[in-house]
């Protein structure tokens, strides 16, 4: 099973076409984000499918040639930001929070309204009469029914409710801060889920290339094992005893391919996109001990930056407000209203009712709630209790990321140690096994102590892997707990 050696490239195949990239992002990720904003532009004007927006931007980049200039994590997590339903349901969230401020001042302005109508009253027939002074005659009519249209314009305003309508303009802007804030958690969240899905991919990639190098190891032992055997060196155990070895390493690449295919399709779904069967490989960097924050500082950008906290005390502003708007209720209420109008009998009449006839009114109407069944107080209170609630809330989330925060700041500093230790391991597993082959091909050493060294080797290899691979996890932890990790990576067109 011979499996290209890393050259530090990407390789991706996507379509019909491949791709062949490094690490070197900085100049041409600017490219890449000046070409997909065009093509989300033209999609929005001709109302292309995102998908096929997608594709068609990809194959686009092959084609142009850009990808032989670079795409590693930055760019699968910038198409991940781009494209994920998570983040466009959660955009939906803050449009309609928006509206909602804007709905919210309704309170405040006036109300302009317009009303006509048109009717016809039936009665029983009536006849009246009437006396005609000119001609000295009576004049007798008969009707049955009378007809009636008006119009009329009114103008409201509320002047004064106890300062609910204010209350309400910040109560919708408080919501349009926990939508926003909302959005940044989910951002995190869409981020960290790439890091660990790149992460783990990367894992996969080392732990199958160990798994290729064991059964190398295995099967050149074997080969050895049978040259000495055939010269009566060595007894038929030493052979079974590598064969068996090389069974054990066969399988073991085996299930280490079916884990770097696993983890080759999460992070494609983790990325938004479509598993069309294209392969991605992530680049190796060494990795380097980040700068840890203390304790001061941990706490600051807590306070600051981490988006649940921050909820949890928008929270405690809305109960706040809660809690006023109920107090308000008990308060009179002042309103104001101008109305015009006029009637006639005809469309006619009408008008000229409106020129010649019309009436004015204005009203000023004052409110006060002298009994309401305690439903008030009950509200007030209600209000009162889910504020302290919310109090409550936010200490208890404030303590426990504080503690994590603080485990996770100790875990980065002891990797900073064992790191260092696990690479030197490996370092003497190598030698070791080197110099135990020696000694076995001179007659000094036994088979077990050859297959124990190589087992010795595969195992630090792996645990110096899987050390890393926790070790950068950690560190996207702590830079999600603090609310530091969306900010690394905000898109241009953002």
């Amino acid at each position: 099973m011979e499996k290209p050696k890393d050259s530090g490239l990407i390789h991706c195949s996507q379509f019909a076409g491949n791709w062949i990239v490094n690490r070197g992002t900085s100049l041409n990720m600017k490219k890449m984000r000046i070409i997909r904003q065009l093509f989300r532009n033209n999609c929005v004007k001709y109302r292309v499918n995102n998908n096929r927006m997608k594709n068609i931007l990809l194959m686009l980049l092959i084609l142009s040639g850009l990808f032989a200039q670079g795409y590693g994590l930055d760019d699968c997590i910038e198409i991940a930001l781009s494209g994920k339903k998570t983040l466009l349901s959660a955009e939906l969230n803050v449009t309609s929070a928006e509206r909602g401020v804007t709905g919210s001042y309704s309170g405040l302005l006036p109300s302009l309204n317009a009303s006509t109508g048109a009717g016809r009253t039936h009665f029983p027939e009536r006849e009246s009469v009437s006396i005609d002074y000119d001609n000295l005659n009576l004049d007798t009519t008969v009707s049955s029914y009378y007809d009636n249209m008006s119009a009329g314009i009114s103008l409201n305003q509320t002047i004064f409710d106890g300062g609910r309508s204010w209350n309400q303009v910040k109560q919708a802007k408080t919501n349009l801060n926990i939508a926003q804030l909302n959005y940044r958690s989910t951002t995190i969240q869409v981020i960290q889920n790439v890091i660990k899905s790149y992460y783990e991919l990367l894992k996969a990639q080392k732990l199958y290339d160990v798994a290729e190098k064991n059964l190398e190891m295995s099967v050149q032992q074997v080969s050895l094992v049978t040259k000495q055997y055939d010269l009566g060196v060595v007894k038929k155990t030493d052979l079974l005893k590598a064969e068996v070895a090389k069974g054990q390493a066969s399988v073991d690449v085996l299930i280490r391919k079916t884990n770097l295919q696993n983890a080759r399709r999460v992070l494609f779904n983790d990325m938004g996109m479509q598993d069309y069967g294209q392969s991605i490989s992530a680049v190796d960097q060494e990795w380097i001990p980040p700068e840890i924050p203390s304790n001061a500082e941990a706490l600051k950008l807590l306070k600051t930056k981490n988006p649940t906290l921050l909820v949890s005390q928008s929270r405690i502003n809305l109960g706040e407000l809660s809690y006023k708007i109920a107090k308000g209720l008990r308060l009179p209420s002042l309103r104001s209203s101008v109305s015009y109008s006029a009637n006639g009998e005809d469309s006619d009449a009408l008008m000229e009712s409106i020129k010649d006839d019309w009436s004015l009114g204005m009203n000023l109407s004052v409110s006060v709630p002298i009994y309401t069944g305690k439903s008030l107080s009950t509200q007030q209170y209600q209000a009162k209790l889910s504020k302290q609630q919310s109090e409550y809330d936010f200490i208890t989330l404030l303590n426990d990321l504080r503690v994590q925060a603080a485990l996770i700041r100790e875990s980065l500093k002891n990797y900073s140690e064992i790191i260092p230790l696990n690479r030197a391991i490996v370092i003497s597993a190598e030698e070791d096994l080197k110099l135990v082959r020696e000694r076995y091909s001179l007659g000094s050493a036994t088979i077990l102590e050859v297959l124990d060294a190589q087992v010795s080797l595969t195992r630090s290899n792996s645990t110096l892997i899987n050390t890393i691979h926790e070790a950068r996890m950690q560190e996207a932890s702590l830079k999600a707990l603090l609310g530091t990790l969306d900010l690394e990576y905000q898109l241009e067109e953002h």
